[in-house]
């Protein structure tokens, strides 16, 4: 039946193994038969071999916790008691998250049997001895206080070994088990939101310190579950790296250690779908979609004292001093070719000073006296004021605004910035396999694992170091709300505005084989289609304060008058300073000149 692929069946026992590359991976096993040897003879090595199985199985890749389990106890050569047998067979079954389970054994004594069945007594009143074989399972979160303890092995129906056989009560092996209500047991809730919330700790009545979270997004909407399911929230204190799967060592850390371990129930804050993730937990369906983007340094502004340069570009600046040069040249022409010009004109020195003098706007010391040169001079005067206005009108605009310097504006100009690549590894570098790629192989080359994704984005918006990823709603609440603003203060990452890198699910993980799982995914279906997810999301604390933040910070109209100040009048002290420095350079070098030089009378 298994090779047909009709049912996949996976069948166990402590003398056989099986390589799981053997296995079709398309499909989970839907059964497992796990056999005991018939060698053992206590109770505590049939416990130990169905341990042991379990613990090999459950390390394939291919494990399916959901599965129906049938664990047969046969040819049994010591006394024992079939239900307490049972129990501790379902213990361990329990401890791997599997409630579909049965298990087949043998009952020892005829009382068991007549329990069962209520007939099979002769004539006299004596019991008969009838061989059976009891089919236990048992029933989790029936009633309060016990949760999900093995607290007792429920005989579901005896098959009567006499004859032909029957079953006593022909119930069905693996009755649906689906719980709605858990009965206030505890819920252990593993999670780290500490860029939205602050963090309260109090001491409860039981095993465990209550960690009290601020509603949070993801929080609000775990509540809204667990109220539905009546569970008991105790959140965990934080676990240092919280998202990381594995230490150097290979030991498994972080949320995914504390579900593998049993330590935790259930793990939210900021989960999204990996590969591995999946393999080594349950996870829900998605209740939020998050947008993850490349994000660069922003472009810096320009300095105060580049703004003269900035006004006419290098051709520009070269047309001006070429036409001083040939203005100069055209009036000392003009004036050598009439005698009753200003001797002043005829001077290359002087001509220089009087055409500087028209392009600053200021005043000559004597006009020209021919038609010719008249004509140029009013000409060059014309020059001269169109270009002192565009450039007083483009100083006064920078001087306000300086501008910013060339930003990454794409993909390919982030390649060839050559600037690191800082991402989370675990989810990111997934994108970015495809060794035919060479971008993706750059990517990862030059990729620096950052576990803190603020710690990432702060990298780019202030050091401007790297280039990472993030998602847009983190990256604003981060800017404008958050209460680590001090960090971000005048600071943040540019987003490139092209295709998203990935868009994931926000969800949560459970322990595999969770019992909570179904009845949990079917809540989220229910809450996401009534927009409840969405309204949670627009009305969080960290919204607020967003929305606030964003508020305070929009233009008003009082925005659009600026006030000149030290800072935006820095490079016109700057080019005054230089006028200065050289009149009164030119000034000494005229008093030493004639002081080494008198006038002879």
């Amino acid at each position: 039946m298994h090779r047909s692929e009709a049912r996949s069946v996976v069948i166990s026992n402590v003398f056989t193994d099986y390589d799981p590359t053997e296995w079709n991976s398309n499909h989970k096993p839907e059964s497992y038969l796990l056999l005991t040897p018939s060698s053992c003879n206590h109770e505590s090595d049939i416990v130990q071999s169905v341990r042991s199985q379990l613990k090999r199985l459950s390390s394939y890749p291919e494990w399916n916790a959901r599965a129906r389990f049938v664990v047969t106890v046969l040819n049994i050569s010591f006394k024992y008691n079939a239900e307490e047998v049972s129990q501790r067979i379902l213990v361990e079954l329990w401890k791997r998250k599997i409630h579909n389970a049965i298990v087949l054994i043998p009952l020892t004594n005829t009382s068991q049997s007549q329990d069962a069945t209520g007939t099979r007594r002769r004539p006299d009143g004596h019991i008969m001895e009838v061989p059976a074989l009891g089919i236990y399972t048992w029933f989790p979160y029936r009633v309060p206080n016990r949760c999900s303890v093995v607290d007792e092995a429920v005989l579901l129906d005896v098959w009567i070994m006499e004859g032909e056989g029957n079953f006593v009560r022909n119930l069905f092996f693996f009755p649906k088990k689906k719980i709605d209500n858990f009965h206030g047991c505890e819920l252990r809730v593993a999670t780290k939101l500490k860029y939205y919330r602050e963090e309260n700790t109090i001491q409860n009545s039981g095993n465990y310190t209550d960690h009290t979270f601020d509603e949070h997004f993801e929080i609000s909407f775990l509540k809204r579950i667990t109220r539905t399911m009546n569970f008991t929230l105790i959140f965990l204190p934080q676990k240092k790296n919280f998202r990381k799967v594995q230490d150097e060592s290979g030991k498994y850390i972080g949320y995914t250690g504390l579900l593998m371990n049993d330590k935790a129930d259930i793990a939210v804050g900021g989960i999204i779908r990996t590969e591995i993730l999946t393999n080594l937990v349950d996870v829900t369906k998605s209740y939020w979609k998050i947008r993850w983007q490349w994000y660069v340094p922003c472009p810096v502004k320009f300095p105060g004292w580049q703004s003269i340069f900035r006004i006419f570009s290098l051709s520009g600046w070269l047309c001006v001093f070429l036409a001083a040069m040939l203005a100069h040249i055209v009036i000392v022409f003009l004036a050598r070719s009439r005698i009753q010009e200003n001797e002043s004109f005829k001077r290359f020195v002087d001509a220089v000073l009087d055409v500087w003098a028209l392009i600053l706007g200021v005043s000559i010391l004597s006009l020209p006296r021919t038609t010719p040169l008249r004509l140029f001079f009013s000409a060059w005067v014309c020059y001269s004021l169109a270009i002192n206005t565009v450039f007083q009108a483009y100083l006064t605009t920078y001087l306000v605004d300086p501008g910013f310097e060339k930003s990454i504006t794409s993909i390919e100009e982030l390649f060839a910035s050559g600037t690191k690549y800082g991402f989370f590894s675990t989810y990111f570098d997934r994108n970015f396999n495809d060794k035919a790629n060479s971008k993706d192989v750059e990517i990862l080359r030059n990729r620096i694992d950052c576990d803190d994704m603020v710690t990432c984005l702060l990298w780019t918006a202030k050091y401007r170091n790297i280039s990472s990823i993030g998602n847009p709603e983190l990256v604003e609440y981060l800017y404008y709300g958050s209460k680590y603003s001090d960090k971000f203060s005048g600071y943040r990452p540019c987003e490139l505005k092209e295709m998203p890198v990935v868009v994931t699910d926000l969800l949560m993980a459970v322990q595999k084989g969770s019992i909570f799982l179904d009845r949990m995914n079917e809540i989220i279906c229910r809450l996401v289609e009534a927009g409840i997810s969405t309204y949670l999301v627009k009305t969080s604390p960290e919204a607020r304060k967003y929305f606030k933040a964003i508020s305070s910070a929009s233009k008003t109209l009082a925005d659009e008058y600026h006030a000149l100040t030290m800072n935006n009048m820095q490079s016109a002290f700057y080019l005054l300073l230089l006028g200065h420095s050289l009149g009164l350079i030119s000034f000494l070098m005229e008093m030493l000149y004639f002081k080494m030089h008198p006038r002879r009378p």
